[in-house]
């Protein structure tokens, strides 16, 4: 029986390798969030826009490696206990799995605005299609916020 014991928790501390690299990670996009706000700053309000929008994309990217790599902390080594439980606590995968699909759907809305801040339409259809799309993200977010 001690062998399993021991073999089980080398196996769950295993975890915190890929969990130090999430977090470094966070940290990563974090950093080149803050400095692409940063740089931002010094330019008109035309061209710091997509500039802001980047750093928006970057943080959600910081959001989704912190979440990620504390939810996998908590299913495997321990609860953490942090301020921002109610964003952090992971009960179990599933719980995981639908705070990531929430940030994802909003790195998709970013990306989505990044590409119509660069639209040049040329006919009536492209204004009808860019409403379609915009619908379309309209409709994926009621559809995230219904399932909460």
């Amino acid at each position: 029986m001690g062998f399993w014991n021991a073999l089980t928790n080398l196996v769950r501390w295993i975890v915190v390798l890929p969990v130090a690299g999430l977090l470094l990670g966070a940290f990563y996009f974090a950093w080149h969030a803050f400095w692409e706000a940063v740089g931002a700053l010094g330019q008109g309000l035309e061209a710091a826009l997509p500039a802001l929008v980047g750093a928006v994309d970057l943080a959600l990217l910081a959001a989704v490696f912190l979440i990620f790599g504390v939810g996998l902390f908590e299913l495997f080594i321990g609860k953490l206990e942090v301020p921002l439980e109610n964003v952090l606590a992971v009960q179990s995968l599933a719980d995981l799995k639908n705070k990531l699909g929430q940030v994802i759907v909003m790195i998709l809305v970013v990306k989505f605005f990044e590409k119509a801040l660069a639209f040049k339409p040329k006919e009536a259809l492209d204004f009808l299609l860019f409403a379609g799309g915009v619908a379309l993200l309209s409709a994926a977010l009621w559809l995230a916020r219904a399932k909460e």
